[in-house]
C-alpha cells in the first residue's frame, strides 16, 4: 500500500478525533520529520525564502533561513490538519474563528452577476478559505489538480465535496469554469503555479517566473470579476480572510492583469513568507 496514502489517512483520522491542539501537535511532529528528511524540499524552501528576503533588501543568515524554512514546514503541517478537520463550517463558526478584512469586496463582486473568479495561491489556508466563502452563502467551485494516486485524489476530493464545494478538474477547467461563471457563481483559482504548456514569464519579486494566464484570460473573455483573497493563519490559530479590491477587465490586456495579480501576491507573500507552500525552487532560470 502506498505509504503516502497511509500517512494522509492517518492524519485524516487523527485530525477528526483529536482536540484541535493535539491534532496540531501531531501535524507539527510530522512536519519536523519531513523538514529533517526532505532535503530537496527543505533546500527549495530556503532558496525561495532567500530570494524573497533579498528582494526586500535583507541578506539572511543561514540560521535565519533554516528557522524560517522549518516554520514553513510547520505551518504546512497545521494546514494539512485543518484540511481534514474542517469538513464543514457554519456562519457561526466563521464568526468565531475567522476575521474578514473588506468583506464588502465579496458582495460588490457578486452583485454584478457576471460570475466571480476568486484568485488565491498556495498560501495561507487556501482550502479553508473556500469553505469560508461557501459558508458566507456564495456557491463556490474549485479548480483542482488531479493527484496521480487515485486513492489520494479520491480522499482529497471527498473532503472538498463534504464542504459543499463543486470540484472542477484542472484538465477540464476552462469549460467547467465558464459554465459556473455563466450561472453567476464563484470559481476559485490558484494563481501562483502554471501547469499549462504556456510559457508566460512575468516579473515576480524582481525576477522572471512562469505564471498561469488562465485567470486573466477568463476575466477578459467572460467579463467575470477577479477577486483576490487569502486566508492567513494568525499567531493564535484563528484566521484572517483578507480580500482585495475586485479587478475588472475594462481595457486591460492579459499581461496587465497578470502583473496586477503578481503585485498583490508579492505584497501578501512578502509579509508572510512562511505561509507560502512551494516546496520546489520557484525561480529556476526559465
Amino acid at each position: 500500500m502506498n505509504s503516502e496514502y497511509v500517512k494522509y489517512r492517518a492524519v485524516d483520522f487523527l485530525s477528526q478525533i483529536l482536540p484541535r491542539p493535539f491534532a496540531y501537535w501531531v501535524g507539527l511532529r510530522m512536519a519536523d520529520w519531513f523538514y529533517q528528511h526532505d532535503n530537496r524540499g527543505r533546500h527549495a524552501v530556503m532558496s525561495n525564502l532567500r530570494h524573497i528576503l533579498e528582494y526586500k533588501g535583507v541578506h539572511p543568515s543561514e540560521e535565519t533561513l533554516e528557522r524560517l524554512s522549518q516554520q514553513t514546514f510547520r505551518n504546512f503541517g497545521k494546514y494539512v490538519v485543518d484540511f481534514f478537520r474542517f469538513t464543514q463550517m457554519s456562519r457561526r463558526q466563521v464568526d468565531r474563528v475567522v476575521s474578514i478584512e473588506h468583506q464588502e469586496y465579496i458582495s460588490d463582486a457578486a452583485v454584478l452577476g457576471r460570475g466571480v473568479l476568486t484568485v488565491t495561491a498556495h498560501f495561507g489556508s487556501w482550502e479553508i478559505g473556500g469553505l469560508v466563502i461557501s459558508a458566507l452563502g456564495y456557491p463556490l467551485n474549485v479548480v483542482t489538480l488531479q493527484q496521480t494516486d487515485r486513492r489520494i485524489n479520491d480522499l482529497f476530493q471527498s473532503r472538498r465535496k463534504m464542504r459543499g464545494l463543486k470540484v472542477i478538474p484542472l484538465g477540464s477547467a476552462a469549460i467547467g469554469t465558464i459554465k459556473a461563471l455563466k450561472k453567476g457563481e464563484f470559481v476559485a483559482l490558484l494563481a501562483d503555479r502554471d501547469y499549462s504548456q504556456h510559457r508566460d514569464l512575468v516579473q515576480f519579486f524582481g525576477k522572471t517566473a512562469r505564471f498561469p494566464r488562465g485567470p486573466a484570460t477568463l476575466c477578459i473573455k467572460t467579463g467575470a470579476v477577479l477577486l483576490p483573497g487569502f486566508l492567513l493563519r494568525q499567531p493564535d490559530d484563528t484566521f484572517l480572510l483578507r480580500m482585495h479590491k475586485p479587478i475588472e477587465a475594462e481595457n486591460r490586456s492579459i499581461s496587465d492583469i497578470q502583473a496586477m495579480i503578481c503585485r498583490i501576491l508579492e505584497k501578501e507573500i512578502g509579509e508572510n513568507p512562511t505561509q507560502w507552500y512551494i516546496f520546489e525552487e520557484f525561480w529556476n532560470g526559465e
